[in-house]
């Protein structure tokens, strides 16, 4: 069994000296020797992608790398794909692949919260019980995924709940699809929802879309800038509500013709279709031909970004 293992940079790939100035500069072959138990589990194939944190990953890059898995998945030598990644965006990345890979074989990001450098580092048990995840046979069933802290998450529901706990990773409402235990790969649900898969013109992937929360009595301004973009991703409030203060901004938006894609800035729920009808309510949002998404707010953006680079926007959101 082979594993192929992409390196892109993160805490899981940084050294420091005094604790307080790391930087990724590990590569995948110093990220598996320092787990001796992988040559227990695995044959595992380094491949170099990158070595940046991942808040300077771009939509760019996101599209390359699906490229590279893409072109691993045609070798019938790689049984699983583990992508290591810094923490901050790898929910954004992990989805972008979601939504642009079908292949058949599993795929995992992991990370870590603790440096190679700091007491108790959990980049190598992450990337052990990753590599053990897609080896598994019922790995390549729910999409990519995320593994981190013994927990197996779905790309699309997962989120960094945690700005520096090693327990970061959550599924908010519905929990993981499964767990490592002593080393087995044990499976607790299956995702019964999926997104379409894109396949995208990279010149067409664009970063000007815009993504808002609405919160109390917020200037207008915040969504009057989005009106030359390529689309207006906005976090609702509870249910898919704004402040009426705002609607009139909303409106010139739309009627400039940028897409409105709504989610709600709740962890978990999603919007409304029939229960309020004051102005700002979801029944304002539908009047204004918005989107409805059911993931969270950077996730809605990444699947837009992707969406009008695969001239897909309808196919990819409803619209009540």
């Amino acid at each position: 069994m082979s594993v192929a293992l992409i390196a892109t940079g993160g805490t899981i790939a940084s050294t420091s000296t005094d604790g307080a100035d790391a930087e990724p500069e590990l590569d995948g072959a110093d990220l598996a020797a320092a787990v001796p138990q992988l040559g227990d589990v695995t044959e595992l194939s380094a491949h170099e992608f990158s070595k940046v944190p991942s808040p300077q990953f771009t939509l760019d890059q996101m599209a390359d790398l699906v490229t590279l898995i893409q072109d691993l998945n045609t070798n019938p030598d790689v049984d699983g794909i583990v992508v290591t990644q810094g923490t901050d965006i790898l929910e954004e990345t992990a989805y972008f692949v979601d939504l642009c890979y079908d292949g058949a074989t599993p795929v995992a990001f992991t990370g870590a919260m603790r440096n190679p450098s700091v007491a108790s580092p959990d980049g190598p048990g992450n990337l052990l019980s990753s590599v053990r995840t897609v080896l598994d046979d019922t790995a390549g069933d729910p999409g990519v995924l995320v593994v981190f802290n013994d927990r197996i998450h779905a790309a699309r529901d997962v989120t960094k709940m945690h700005s520096m706990n090693t327990d970061t990773f959550r599924t908010p409402e519905f929990g993981p699809l499964g767990v490592i235990d002593e080393g087995r790969v044990v499976w607790m649900r299956t995702p019964t929802r999926s997104d379409p898969t894109f396949d995208i013109v990279p010149e067409q992937l664009t970063n000007d879309i815009h993504a808002v929360t609405a919160t109390a009595e917020m200037p207008p301004a915040q969504l009057t800038i989005a009106m030359a973009s390529a689309g207006l991703c906005l976090a609702a409030t509870g249910a898919g509500h704004v402040p009426d203060s705002i609607v009139p901004a909303l409106e010139d938006v739309v009627g400039a013709g940028v897409p409105l894609v709504v989610t709600t800035r709740c962890p978990e729920g999603r919007l409304a279709r029939a229960t309020y009808g004051f102005r700002g309510s979801e029944a304002t949002l539908q009047d204004l031909g918005a989107f409805y998404s059911d993931v969270n707010l950077q996730k809605t953006r990444i699947r837009t970004s992707v969406a009008i680079a695969a001239d897909r926007l309808d196919d990819a959101f409803e619209r009540p």
